[in-house]
């Protein structure tokens, strides 16, 4: 993301003015109030502040020496494959530009600019890539790489293994589950991440709001009620699933507050309208 720049005035023997990045300011102001003999490098943000908090694994500032001309060759420099990889590599090059954030449309551009087609369920791609550790969510819609992609455009770059010990999953390499679209859902060909009158699918963050999400959307689809697997393919179809058995808790707990309920005669879940004004606020208050 383009950060606005600053004018930054020095006086004294030798007078110095510029128009710089807030980052590039930083790091002048860092060395400035350094103590005698004390060693400032140079090159990098301190990271912290601007995004209230970052942790010790965040992004300050660009990773690599190498200077990448365009979105294709920081495909090609970072060696990425997947889709998660590719985000990654291209959110990175969106922060050439001395932006410490990128949001999702900024990298969406690039897919363009490279030639390349942007990922079908982006979100759940994104979502990969920050389980994987490769990316971090900052406030609301911004997103930062961390260190764990040090030197992504150095050559012989190789992205770093996952947490489960693996690669990223590549989307044409997709499980049965999620190839196999239910029945139920047979009748409906796309399924967007966000509802008319309701917070996005992100900003669901328990299992329940996920659960909760899922029956609303079949609600508006003319899906009377969802099994526990249709749950489990569609909440992993639209980002971060709810595992199949955590849906059970998650229903529990969503009918505890009278938001969902059970049909007597196929057992499938359904939401309340408790549930749809409920879902209505979540995220209310971070507006």
């Amino acid at each position: 993301m383009n950060e606005k720049p600053i004018t930054i005035t020095i006086k004294g023997k030798v007078s110095y003015e510029d128009t710089i990045t807030v980052a590039q300011a930083a790091e002048i102001i860092t060395f400035l109030n350094a103590s005698e003999g004390e060693e400032v490098p140079l090159g990098r943000a301190d990271g912290t502040g601007a995004r209230g908090g970052r942790d010790s694994s965040a992004s300050t500032g660009r990773k690599s020496g190498n200077a990448v001309g365009s979105a294709r060759e920081a495909l090609d420099l970072s060696g990425a494959k997947t889709n998660p990889e590719k985000i990654v590599a291209l959110g990175e090059y969106v922060l050439q530009d001395g932006g410490e954030t990128f949001k999702v449309e900024d990298v969406k551009a690039q897919f363009r600019r490279a030639r390349e087609t942007a990922p079908a369920n982006f979100s759940r791609d994104l979502s990969v890539a920050v389980q994987a550790g490769w990316i971090a969510q900052g406030e609301g819609d911004e997103y930062y790489t961390t260190n764990k992609i040090q030197g992504i455009f150095d050559g012989g770059f190789e992205f770093p293994k996952t947490g489960n010990g693996g690669k990223a999953r590549s989307s044409t390499k997709s499980t049965k589950a999620r190839v196999e679209k239910p029945v139920v859902f047979a009748a409906i060909d796309e399924f967007p991440t966000r509802l008319d009158g309701f917070p996005p699918y992100s900003k669901m963050k328990s299992s329940k709001d996920k659960l909760l999400w899922v029956l609303q959307f079949a609600k508006e689809n003319g899906v009377k009620g969802l099994a526990n697997k249709d749950i489990g393919w569609l909440t992993d179809h639209l980002g971060v699933g709810v595992p199949t058995g955590h849906i059970t808790g998650a229903f529990n707990s969503a009918q505890s507050g009278g938001y969902a309920n059970r049909s007597t005669q196929d057992k499938t879940l359904r939401i309340t309208e408790g549930g749809t004004t409920y879902l209505r606020t979540i995220g209310a208050s971070e507006s």
